[in-house]
């Protein structure tokens, strides 16, 4: 009897933490333009995925999920996605906005808001515009840079996939 009840006590405590485990909060860590890059140097070894993204930027919002999905989707195969939200630092509400976005989106990843006013963000980052995502290779070289600055040519998620077939030889097919 005793066998049972522990069993019992052992298999509910399995069921609680994996369901805690999906509800842990979502961080985003404000972070300068020279911590971010210490913490993708950190990453070398893996690929690295980092999404430019913010809560104002409807083309963002629409693709994150997908991005939940591709990390979902290759984390098993070495590969790191990074979000880095360039939202208002000042603004505490859109802050709280994306802080909650994240959270509804169960981003696991590491997720940055960087302490930057936009228009130095975007010169640090040398894009025109979001979004954008940057991919790295195992060096942590940037071997991608995909972005809307060209109106003619816009990047999607195949594009994003066929970046990482192409760094990585161990990553699932494309869907």
């Amino acid at each position: 009897m005793h066998g049972r009840v522990r069993d019992s006590l052992v298999l509910a405590a399995c069921l609680l933490a994996a369901g805690c485990s999906r509800l842990r909060p979502i961080t985003l860590q404000q972070v300068s333009f020279d911590e971010f890059q210490r913490r993708l140097a950190a990453l070398r070894g893996h690929i690295v995925v980092v999404d430019i993204w913010a809560t104002w930027c409807p083309p963002c919002i629409e693709r994150f999920p997908r991005m939940v999905e591709m990390h979902r989707r290759y984390r098993d195969h070495g590969v790191r996605f990074v979000s880095l939200s360039v939202d208002n630092r000042e603004d505490q509400a859109a802050v709280e906005e994306a802080r909650r976005f994240l959270q509804r989106q169960n981003a696991s990843f590491d997720n940055y808001l960087l302490d930057e006013n936009i228009l130095k963000a975007f010169e640090k980052l040398d894009i025109l515009g979001i979004p954008a995502v940057f991919l790295y290779d195992r060096d942590g070289r940037r071997r991608y840079r995909l972005t809307g600055d060209d109106p003619r040519r816009q990047f999607t998620e195949k594009d994003i996939e066929a970046a990482l077939q192409s760094l990585s030889t161990t990553a699932p097919e494309m869907e």
